[in-house]
């Protein structure tokens, strides 16, 4: 205990006197340390450079020997009086170790132990596995002339009618790579199992059609039917956009596709998927397309639903199905799979086969993994247990690269080594005819400052990404408000039903929505044409979903733009995150101040409304609650509600600019507000039943003061019935409005 006890009445210690010429002594030494320091900076920054023939060069040089001399002369001093002054210490504390001590350093009352040794750790060098380091290099120019479709004699004759009908002519260049060589792979003989494909391309690229052509023409000569490809996406309407493309790619042949998503009943997807003849289940698909949660529905629910003929897995969006991992879709699908390759995709087999298992073993599912983001991680990758995959990433300058690689001179070995090695490229490629930039604004003005963009630029058809619900639910009611009757404007998040949200992209496609205020789940492989701009109203979190955001634009071959809203403290984050695209500082566009200044009472007669909106949407929300019923509430809408109040408040400003506007987004009407109470309802209703079945299948405690960690370990016993029902229930509850945003899934599962 004597090293924690502290002595306030010590007669030995200093008075303010002696303490405060020790002050000036301290300080005295700080300051001959820093003069020696700028000294030896200023006779390193002064090189003596004697020019031939030059008579002054002597004294120059006399001068600075005799400068060093008085430095060192100077700094020899201030060493001594500091010995002095140590020695002087040392008599006082002959106890306490000196400071040149081998074995410790002394920090003021602190000894650290071995801190002589103490040295920076080296930042390793990344190394990846050499199919990551060896990819087959695709070109990310799209505005060269591809390869003729009708001149590919791999192809079939009825997918050229089919693609031909689909307005495709020429293919290309991911399409023009990764399709034949696919075909080749499943062409060989049994030994020789087809390996796992990765592709990294830019969106809008084609990848769509690299997958789904293959294999549709592998499953052309199939005899009867059964589910021989499973293609997994994020969210349910990439789900059905992809089904979509299979469709028109199945036309006359004997191949069916079908989708799995809430678009219609549990029952009737079960129907189209299996059906009993004579006691039996006989498929009815051949080509699955859903989402990773439906599937584990269906694999659970449906019976006699089977994947033990699966010949092909395409994951497509791989690094944010990824993510969904804690689902443990990929456990469930391993399941239903053979036992004998269910045993080798969980890894319980050697790495290496013999020629026996090679014939006998069955062939395991050809796996293919797209995304214009694909996952550098080999731990997530391994995740999926890619059979001696190949890697296919886009760049935009292959010539290069390939010449890098093909050095092998003495001079380039080592740099030759590191690229060979070193660097996953094509993760963050961008089309080359997107044009991106970035706009400075302040936080207040930000929605102004949007309006502004776009009037100035005259934009007609654009999307608006936020980071959250929230966000975009006000900014669509505000900007809707400064546009008036002059353009339409919708929001589309997970807060509406998969119903609305078809509605709002199938107007928008057809050009009866001029803009859309969306969240990340819109930024995610949906293809819509000739859309002009996309804005980052906030800045991106992760470089990827930068990537994926701006990738709604120059699809195709086509032409776009691209603009993030920074605020000045955002800018360093931003740049620093461009670097890891390997991109350079954007170019700024700036906004006319005149537009800003003539729209500022508008913008703030605006904001005006959008507390009256928020105000009465929380009043219709309590009101539902309450068990007040949609068909009182149809009657009076909300925009009717804003109407009638400004009238009373006698506001001119925003009587004018209400009473002008005829429309409002799809979520401020009172059937989404209604959706968005129930969907709390409901959540709340199965958070109550989860902690109700908690206590019902906990056993009875002798004692009735249980800890947290006793009541903790009791849930956990539950048995896996109840775990099962408690999930489905969830999954029926919260239908289609957890299905786009896997954080909010995780956290209430």
């Amino acid at each position: 205990m004597e090293l924690f006890t502290v002595n306030r009445y010590d007669e030995t210690k200093l008075n303010a006197e002696d303490e405060k010429l020790q002050e000036e002594l301290i300080l005295q030494q700080l300051q001959a340390r820093k003069d020696k320091k700028e000294k030896r900076r200023s006779l390193k920054a002064q090189p003596i450079a004697p020019v031939p023939g030059d008579t002054g060069v002597e004294d120059v040089v006399e001068d600075h020997v005799a400068t060093e001399s008085t430095a060192l002369e100077t700094v020899e001093e201030v060493d001594k009086e500091r010995d002095e002054n140590t020695a002087e210490a040392d008599d006082a504390h002959p106890e306490q170790p000196t400071e040149g001590s081998d074995k410790s350093k002394q920090l003021n009352d602190f000894i650290v132990l071995g801190g002589d040794r103490l040295q920076r750790l080296k930042r390793a060098d990344e190394v990846l596995p050499p199919w990551l380091s060896h990819p087959i290099i695709i070109d990310s120019d799209l505005s060269a002339q591809g390869p003729s479709i009708k001149k590919q004699a791999y192809l079939d004759g009825v997918l050229k009618d089919n693609l031909k009908a689909m307005g495709y002519k020429r293919l290309f260049p991911v399409q023009e790579k990764v399709i034949p060589w696919i075909l080749e792979a499943h062409a060989k003989p049994a030994p020789f199992w087809p390996r796992d494909v990765c592709i990294s391309s830019p969106t809008g690229s084609g990848k769509t059609l690299a997958f789904a052509v293959p294999i549709v023409q592998l499953l052309l000569k199939r005899v009867a039917p059964a589910v021989r490809a499973l293609v997994i996406l994020p969210v349910q309407e990439l789900a059905e956009q992809v089904y979509g493309v299979f469709e028109k790619l199945c036309q006359g042949t004997k191949i069916t596709p079908l989708v799995l998503s809430r678009k219609q009943s549990f029952h009737q997807e079960q129907a189209k998927l299996v059906y009993t003849l004579h006691g039996q289940f006989i498929q009815k698909a051949d080509i699955v397309v859903t989402t990773a949660g439906r599937l584990v529905e269906h694999l659970h629910s449906t019976a006699g639903f089977t994947l033990c003929h699966l010949r092909f897995l395409v994951i497509d969006e791989a690094d944010r199905v990824m993510n969904q991992i804690q689902n443990d879709w990929l456990y469930h699908l391993n399941k239903h799979v053979k036992q004998q390759s269910d045993e080798y995709l969980l890894g319980r087999t050697a790495g290496q086969l013999s020629q026996t298992e090679l014939f006998d073993r069955p062939q395991q599912p050809h796996k293919l993994l797209f995304s214009a983001t694909l996952s550098r991680d080999p731990e997530k990758l391994q995740t999926f247990k890619l059979f001696h995959p190949k890697l296919f990433t886009a760049v935009r300058d292959p010539t290069e690269r390939a010449i890098a690689l093909s050095k092998s001179g003495a001079g380039s070995t080592k740099q030759n080594a590191l690229l060979r090695r070193g660097k996953f490229i094509g993760q963050y490629t961008t089309p080359s005819e997107l044009r991106e930039l970035v706009c400075y604004t302040q936080f207040r003005i930000k929605p102004l400052t949007l309006f502004a963009l776009i009037r100035q630029a005259g934009y007609r058809k654009f999307l608006v990404f936020t980071n959250g619900i929230d966000g975009s639910h006000r900014l669509s009611f505000v900007l809707q408000r400064l546009f008036g009757t002059e353009m339409v404007i919708e929001e589309w998040s997970s807060s509406l039903t998969p119903a609305t949200r078809r509605s709002v992209l199938h107007r928008f496609s057809l050009g009866k929505v001029n803009g859309i205020i969306c969240t990340d789940a819109l930024a995610r492989g949906f293809d819509i044409d000739d859309i002009e701009i996309v804005v980052s109203y906030d800045m991106p979190r992760h470089i990827s979903t930068y990537i994926h955001r701006i990738g709604r634009t120059a699809r195709a071959g086509n032409r776009g733009t691209s603009i993030t809203l920074l605020i000045d403290e955002e800018k360093k984050k931003f740049n620093s995150m461009l670097k890891e695209a390997g991109k350079e500082e954007l170019e700024a566009v700036e906004i006319q101040s005149s537009v800003e200044e003539e729209y500022a009472g508008k913008y703030s007669a605006a904001l005006n409304d959008l507390r009256d909106a928020l105000e009465l949407e929380k009043q219709i929300i309590t009101k539902i609650r309450n068990g007040m019923t949609m068909a009182s509430l149809t009657r009076v809408n909300l925009l009717s509600k804003l109407k009638d109040r400004i009238d009373v408040d006698g506001s001119t400003n925003s009587t004018e600019l209400i009473k002008s506007l005829k429309h409002l987004p799809k979520s401020w009407t009172n059937e989404a507000i209604a959706i968005r109470a129930e969907q709390k309802k409901n959540l709340k209703r199965t958070a109550e039943s989860i902690a109700g079945s908690t206590d019902a299948a906990a056993p009875p405690s002798a004692d009735s003061q249980d800890t947290a960690a006793e009541v903790k370990d009791k849930g956990a016993n539950h048995t896996t019935e109840t775990n099962r029902k408690v999930k489905k229930a969830r999954w029926r509850n919260t239908a289609g409005a957890l299905e786009d945003n896997p954080k909010k899934k995780s956290t209430v599962e």
